[in-house]
């Protein structure tokens, strides 16, 4: 009897939960990030809808926060 590889749900995440997860305004900025190979999708079992890993999605580099005015 062989063993199948058991995916674990919460692995994965929509494009949308990406989006909020990166705080984009709107999922084209994933879809870019797709586009340009930083984010992969995988299709899990027979669902037609493409995920990501969640562990990629947080891997991604932060953007820099806006500079400080600093104060004298």
């Amino acid at each position: 009897m062989s063993k199948k590889n058991i995916i674990n749900p919460d692995e994965y995440i929509t494009k949308r939960q990406a989006t909020l997860l990166l705080g984009f305004k709107n999922s084209r900025s994933i879809a870019e990030l797709i586009k340009q190979k930083y984010l992969k999708t995988y299709m899990i079992d027979s669902s037609k809808r493409e995920v990501l890993k969640k562990e990629e999605v947080l891997a991604l580099p932060q953007q820099d926060p806006p500079p400080q005015s600093i104060k004298q």
